[in-house]
């Protein structure tokens, strides 16, 4: 369920994406890290948002000091993005980085974690 690698004298753990646990996984740590509340409401007040990805080393499970996300959708609320962000860098003592993307470029969240992403309505 995790793949990992060496880096000097540390060994790296993360999801391994192809094991059909990766969904589960993904869910768990969304609740365990209470990213799933800010989600939820993230989500409710962007109706064009399509994917929300973590970046950087919270996506590999290291502890950081930093938050960096990526936010899929098409014509984004900007400034309301902007206004959580700085909330949350105030409740959480973290530097927060947030990228806004029109489509998912793989190059953008190749580190990254898909901790929601918008079911297709039919």
């Amino acid at each position: 369920m995790l793949a990992s690698k060496t880096e000097g004298r540390r060994k790296l753990y993360s999801v391994n994406n192809t094991h059909p646990l990766t969904s589960d996984l993904t869910s768990i740590v969304r609740k365990v890290s209470g990213i799933d509340a800010l989600v939820e409401r993230v989500t409710a007040n962007l109706p064009s948002l399509e994917q929300v990805w973590v970046c950087g080393d919270l996506a590999k499970g290291l502890p950081s000091e930093y938050i960096e996300a990526t936010l899929v959708g098409a014509d984004l609320n900007r400034s309301y993005i902007k206004q959580l962000t700085d909330k949350a860098q105030s409740l959480t003592g973290k530097t927060i980085t947030v990228k806004v993307e029109e489509e998912t470029k793989l190059s953008g969240v190749k580190d990254g974690l898909l901790v929601w992403q918008k079911l297709d309505e039919q």
